[in-house]
């Protein structure tokens, strides 16, 4: 099957349409900028940190080591622990029920590093104190309702969300959504290009009236520039 372009007939177009694409380019990024800065709401990520610690203080190694491991394996429990129901309701009756629990659980996530007895709850909020009075309320809900819940007392908060001047939103990210839109409005801008030259009815080539199937007569080939006789002659005393 015959290629629809040849890399000649591409290059042919590309320089032939740059500003077509050029100018989709940059109302690619206008338009990224533009849904950044007026569309989108920035958001704001803070942290509580919560330890698993040990029970009791035991001299044996091999005890100390069977305490961490069965404390490392309730670290799971706990994640779902800390987004359930019980927890958030508590978070939702500290903060005067400025959001519901199913809200909470949208806004809060947990995390933990690999075997570490350290838990992160982060809250993402559009105002970062918010969001750090979501992520500490719920480290303190959980380090209340967990001895009930678990019948143990081994929860102990690490570090609390502290925001400051220096606070940066997490989301969005304009300079990734800039260039999104910068190559998403050139591509745009070559696609068009091409479907215009597939679309266009007018003969560029000898071959394109071979399809047609009647015989070409003759061809003229690109006259020169004409130039008055004032104009040679100034050229010529140059």
């Amino acid at each position: 099957m015959e290629n629809l372009f040849s890399m000649k007939d591409i290059i042919t177009i590309l320089k032939k349409s740059w500003l077509w694409i050029v100018s989709f380019a940059i109302g690619g990024l206008v338009t990224a900028s533009l849904v950044v800065y007026f569309l989108m709401t920035p958001m704001f990520a803070m942290n509580a940190q919560v330890i698993v610690s040990q029970m009791e203080t035991s001299q044996n190694a091999v005890s100390q080591n069977a305490e961490v491991q069965a404390n490392l394996q309730l670290v799971n429990t706990y994640r779902v622990l800390i987004t359930s129901p019980r927890v958030l309701d508590q978070v939702s009756k500290e903060m005067d029920g400025a959001y519901t629990s199913a809200e909470l659980a949208e806004k809060i996530t947990v995390s933990t590093e690999q075997d570490s007895q350290v838990i992160n709850i982060t809250a993402e909020d559009k105002n970062a104190d918010t969001a750090a009075e979501i992520s500490n309320q719920a480290a303190l809900a959980f380090q209340k309702i967990t001895p009930k819940v678990m019948k143990v007392d081994n929860i102990n908060i690490l570090s609390v969300a502290q925001p400051t001047k220096a606070t940066t939103p997490v989301s969005p990210k304009p300079g990734l959504i800039g260039l999104v839109g910068l190559f998403g409005g050139m591509l745009l801008g070559i696609i068009i290009a091409f479907m215009r030259n597939l679309l266009s009815n007018k003969f560029k080539e000898e071959k394109d009236i071979e399809t047609l199937g009647v015989p070409m007569l003759g061809a003229i080939g690109k006259l020169p520039e004409y130039q008055s006789k004032d104009a040679r002659k100034g050229r010529k005393n140059k």
